[in-house]
């Protein structure tokens, strides 16, 4: 099976391509002179059950000023004062401190910080930095490695206050303090706490066209993002400048398949934690805002060939993705999930050629009685071809 592309995202993604100014570009800021891209909200930006923000940049903090209070901010969602839901950025104060801080606003409204100290010129040169949450565990890398995480007394979904993403700056009270001060590429929101495997396998590739609701922003000339087809508007100062190097570009050949089941409160959804290419031992399958573990005492992924034929009847009241006469095999999990409802299999791809073309459709199932009109409840269907 080869499973066509998903067509809205294959269009946007091979038009950034085909019409950038120039490929391997960066977006350009300086603190103290306001710039920034914002983006209108949208639903991925605030994934309840996990999620991972990352990004290569350069910070020139030899630059920052003292005396007043600044805090470049990467990205930032919700720029009203006191209504971020998550935060990236460095926390300089008035004292040019170095210090990275992710913040999450709590299930009780709280804010909570993990920080990473650096040193002088830490970042002047590209770095990849990632940040993770999954409801209770906050994690920072830098180049795939862990370098600070804090696990909060108690755990919960992240709070969606709405309001607009905003790159490279962050509060707009007060105009140009939170600039960021450098350079910020290929900025992804994922809809998962990714591994420091899943992170370092894909941080030197251009993603795009990325199924299961994740945001891509290759900087690559145009301010789009090239998976969920979001349109961002460069306001103040912003430029171009040469991006990170060494990177390649990836649109892998997938897409989500069906609905996953409507009487629920919230989409169960599937979502690939990475590219499906030969070699690629991180390569996992994710399912994210499935039921909680209290609420399922089991869960179970199909594996098939091919996608449903039109017509195909519904299982326990679950529309399949997959036809039925291709299941290659199935796995069960008790409980259904872990954390605030994520579940995962990893899929190393062995390197051997003898992989590419082969294509498959996933799809995950729970026995819900608390939503599932029939006692069970399902995501949608995610189908791949190995690349």
């Amino acid at each position: 099976m080869t499973p066509m592309r998903n067509t809205t995202n294959l269009l946007l993604a091979t038009t950034v391509a085909a019409f950038l100014p120039a490929q391997n570009q960066a977006f350009q800021f300086t603190t103290g002179i306001d710039g920034a891209i914002e983006v209108p909200y949208d639903p991925a930006m605030l994934p309840p059950t996990g999620i991972t923000i990352e990004a290569w940049i350069t910070y020139d903090d030899a630059t920052i000023p003292t005396g007043l209070f600044y805090w470049p901010t990467i990205a930032r969602q919700n720029i009203q004062p006191q209504l971020e839901s998550w935060n990236f950025r460095v926390g300089a104060s008035n004292t040019g401190n170095r210090s990275l801080e992710f913040i999450m606003r709590g299930p009780t409204g709280g804010l909570n910080v993990l920080n990473y100290l650096f040193a002088p010129g830490e970042f002047a040169q590209f770095t990849h930095l990632a940040a993770t949450y999954d409801g209770q565990t906050m994690t920072l890398y830098k180049n795939g490695v862990q370098i600070a995480t804090r696990t909060l007394p108690t755990g919960g979904d992240i709070p969606n206050n709405g309001g607009i993403l905003r790159i490279g700056n962050g509060d707009a009270s007060f105009p140009g303090v939170e600039t960021w001060n450098g350079l910020i590429d290929e900025l992804r929101i994922w809809p998962m706490p990714r591994s420091a495997a899943e992170i370092t396998e894909s941080m030197n590739q251009t993603l795009m066209s990325m199924p299961g609701k994740v945001i891509t922003f290759n900087a690559d000339g145009v301010y789009a993002d090239s998976s969920r087809g979001l349109l961002g508007t460069p306001v103040g100062t912003t430029g171009f400048a040469a991006g990170a190097p060494g990177l390649n570009m990836m649109m892998p050949n997938a897409l989500n398949l069906g609905t996953s089941t409507t009487t629920c409160a919230r989409t169960i959804d599937t979502a690939l934690g990475g590219a499906p290419t030969v070699g690629n031992s991180s390569f996992t399958v994710w399912c994210t805002k499935g039921p909680l573990p209290a609420s399922s005492a089991l869960g179970i992924v199909v594996a098939a060939g091919q996608a449903a034929p039109t017509g195909q009847p519904p299982f326990a009241g679950v529309q399949l993705a997959f036809s039925l006469a291709s299941v290659l095999s199935t796995s069960a999990f008790v409980p259904g999930t872990t954390g605030r409802g994520l579940q995962r299999i990893m899929l190393p791809i062995p390197n051997s050629p003898v992989y590419l073309g082969t294509g498959f459709v996933f799809q995950f199932g729970f026995a819900d009685g608390q939503c599932g009109p029939l006692g069970f409840t399902g995501s949608d269907g995610v189908a791949f071809t190995i690349q």
